[in-house]
């Protein structure tokens, strides 16, 4: 059953929508209040081969509370389905940006995203929280601050097949997408060339640069014990090797990296 404009949803009257995912769609609606908030409907079928994951999604929710994350404010459940009431937040996905409005982040900007970012992670790692779908679809940002979005793949720390370095291998998804628009033609080549590039041969970063971003996307290896060069002790561990075992978790050293290699001009 499609949402019309203006029809009642609990509180809620619906104003459109502006959203949709595997498991459900998205309506911006007006609390009877004047509050804008989001209705995040599951898809029926959705529901039913996952039963379990709205639980998933509604108990992590519940136990977060951070600027850049929406809270949850109820559940509703009637004839017309089955809904969270999430706070709403300003902002484009990150997606929208590149694509539809064909952005070319400067480096600044791309420094102040990651490190809005990585503080993000390190607060979902402080509640042992794996957020499990960090992608441009689901970064918001109004030009200033980012939102982190869609806790329907979250889950916390322990649970099977899932672990911190996933989180930390889409945000590296995350900046070169950025990094991509930012270096345009510089990164893509010549129009006519059919060589197959990688993203370390592509785009114009320096050594300490890549193996910062190559650490992120391996699998379970950013904090493991460093190799000989001086460049992945530091990437993997970030920290002085003295201090390798009380030195920071691995989204506050990533954090901490990222600022270093991408200083602010």
């Amino acid at each position: 059953m499609m949402l019309r404009k203006n029809k009642r949803i609990g509180d809620y009257t619906v104003m459109s929508r502006i959203g949709s995912g595997r498991y459900g769609v998205c309506f911006l609606a007006r609390s009877s209040d004047g509050r804008q908030v989001v209705l995040k409907r599951f898809r029926r079928r959705m529901r039913r081969k996952n039963r379990f994951h709205e639980h998933h999604e509604a108990v992590i929710l519940s136990g977060l509370q951070h600027p850049a994350l929406p809270q949850l404010e109820g559940v509703i459940n009637d004839r017309h389905g089955y809904f969270f009431v999430l706070e709403y937040k300003a902002g484009k996905s990150l997606a929208r940006w590149l694509f539809d409005e064909k952005k070319s982040f400067s480096e600044a900007e791309i420094r102040d995203i990651g490190t809005q970012l990585f503080r993000i992670l390190e607060y979902l790692e402080s509640r042992s929280v794996i957020h499990g779908d960090i992608s441009i679809s689901n970064i918001l940002y109004d030009g200033e601050v980012i939102a982190l979005i869609d806790f329907g793949l979250a889950r916390y720390e322990g649970t099977r097949g899932m672990s911190f370095s996933l989180d930390l291998a889409r945000t590296a998804d995350v900046l070169l997408y950025l990094l991509y628009s930012c270096y345009g033609e510089t990164a893509c080549g010549s129009a006519g060339s059919r060589e197959e590039r990688t993203w370390r041969q592509e785009l114009p970063l320096s050594r300490e640069q890549q193996e910062f971003i190559g650490q992120l996307l391996e699998p379970d290896t950013f904090g493991r014990e460093a190799s000989d060069t001086d460049v992945t002790e530091t990437v993997t561990t970030g920290t002085d090797p003295a201090r390798r075992s009380d030195g920071p978790r691995p989204a506050a050293a990533a954090r901490e990296i990222f600022q270093r290699l991408w200083p602010r001009m």
